[in-house]
């Protein structure tokens, strides 16, 4: 019985030490992975964007009570309020938007876009000026789908805009970004008045350098004549006052040849009764005795020669001052005051003479027969003076009118239809740009001028 445990142990014991050595290099080995099992991948949600979706690129108008304008001006896409964006969804399973932000800034003037509070229909002008409707937070399956850009155009400062709506979607790490490009100018009507200005600017201008300023110098002629009558002895403005009225009446007629003339005629007569007037006081209070029938026909014949003037004959009044000094001569008295009474006599008769010279426009009042006489020409129309007036009067400025709206519109197409996709974003240039405009328009002004002859 020993003998055979003897011969068990024996081997066991041989090979303990070769069992322990492996166990122990086996525990320094590294660990091997263990293999796991992983999930079939899932398919991502495909979202495809529609025609003019990845892209939104419009030109608006920021118009208010002049839209009215802006439609004859601009086709039915610069007044819209709203863009569409559409999305396919070809997936079977539906996207869900979890946010979205829309961040436009202008190019011009750096200004963002506000898009946090969207559009209402009963308050547009507290709304957001750009925002994406919330009415739809999930696109879907195999459906193609749309969310609504709402644009508030009245509180969108003119200017060129980009920016992008930026989309999370549900499952999905990079976001959808859908570039923007607006461009927003001023409503039309603005730019039109300043445009007629300009025009009427240039008009002006132009009317100063060729009648205006000669009417504005007779016209000053006149007043100034009229304030130094109104120095002169009362009766003498009484003279006076009528003649001035007619000057006047002459230089609103723009017929200044004649006003000219007019003025200085009464300037003459002005000077001619002042002299009257001191030789009458020197005559009555000279201290030398004179012969009183020599002293009273020279007052007498003075008097006279005052009323020629007032009936504006400059011819009897000259004859009646000869007169004068031809009495003055059979006084015989060689005194100082005496020669001055005769040589203001003299310069009195110049100031006729050069009256006589360059005589004044007499204007006449029509006679009751004239005014009848007109009148039934006037009635008939058959005569070339209703033709003129009518000319004059309804076709003259019909057809300025005309050539005036047609500049104004071929003005505001170029720099407000054409070139201004952000008119109104600077203001200074812009405005200045349309009065320059309107004062360097030759070709029609020119043709404007044709038409402002003057009326004889």
């Amino acid at each position: 019985m020993k003998r055979w445990i003897l011969t068990f142990l024996i081997p066991l014991a041989m090979l303990q030490p070769s069992v322990l050595a492996q166990n122990e290099g086996d525990s320094n080995r590294p660990a091997q992975p263990q293999p796991t099992l992983t999930a079939p991948a899932i398919a991502l949600p495909t979202l495809t964007l529609l025609k003019r979706t990845g892209q939104i690129q419009l030109q608006l108008v920021n118009c208010t009570w002049d839209c009215a304008l802006a439609e004859l001006l601009f086709p039915q896409s610069a007044l819209t309020d709203r863009a569409e964006l559409y999305f396919d969804n070809s997936a079977l399973t539906p996207v869900n938007i979890v946010s979205s932000a829309v961040i436009v800034e202008g190019n011009l003037t750096n200004y963002q876009l506000p898009s946090q509070i969207p559009c209402q229909a009963s308050n547009q002008s507290s709304c957001a000026a750009i925002a994406l409707s919330e009415n739809s937070k999930s696109l879907p399956a195999n459906q193609i789908s749309s969310l609504v850009l709402t644009f508030n155009r009245s509180n969108m400062p003119p200017d060129q805009y980009t920016g992008a709506v930026h989309l999370t979607l549900a499952d999905q790490r990079n976001r959808l970004i859908l570039p923007i490009d607006l461009s927003v100018r001023s409503g039309p009507l603005m730019p039109l008045l300043v445009l007629l200005f300009g025009i009427v600017l240039g008009r002006l201008i132009k009317y100063m350098e060729k009648r205006g300023e000669p009417q504005a110098l007779a016209l000053q002629e006149v007043n100034r004549l009229e304030a130094d009558v109104a120095l002169a002895n009362p009766e003498d403005q009484k003279i006076l006052v009528g003649m001035i009225a007619k000057t006047r009446k002459l230089v609103f007629r723009e017929q200044l040849d004649p006003a000219k003339a007019n003025a200085t005629a009464i300037r003459n007569r002005l000077d001619v009764l002042i002299k009257l007037r001191s030789i009458e006081t020197r005559l009555e209070e000279r201290v030398e005795p004179l012969p009183e029938d020599v002293i009273e026909d020279a007052i007498a014949t003075i008097a006279q020669a005052r009323s020629r003037i007032a009936q504006e004959d400059d011819g009897k009044a000259k004859e009646l001052l000869e007169q004068v000094s031809d009495l003055l001569d059979t006084i015989g008295i060689r005194g100082g005051e005496e020669s001055e009474i005769r040589e203001t006599v003299r310069a009195a008769s110049a100031n006729l003479e050069q009256n006589l010279k360059n005589p004044p426009i007499l204007i006449k009042e029509p006679s009751r027969w004239e005014r009848f006489r007109r009148f039934l020409v006037t009635l008939s129309g058959v005569s070339d003076q209703v033709r003129a007036e009518a000319t004059y009067w309804v076709v003259r400025p019909v057809l300025s009118l005309i050539l005036l709206a047609g500049l104004s519109l071929v003005g505001l197409n170029t720099l407000y239809v054409q070139n201004g996709a952000t008119f109104g974003a600077r203001p200074f240039p812009d405005y200045l740009g349309l009065i320059l405009w309107g004062l360097s328009a030759d070709v029609a002004s020119r043709s404007l001028s044709s038409l402002q002859g003057q009326k004889e």
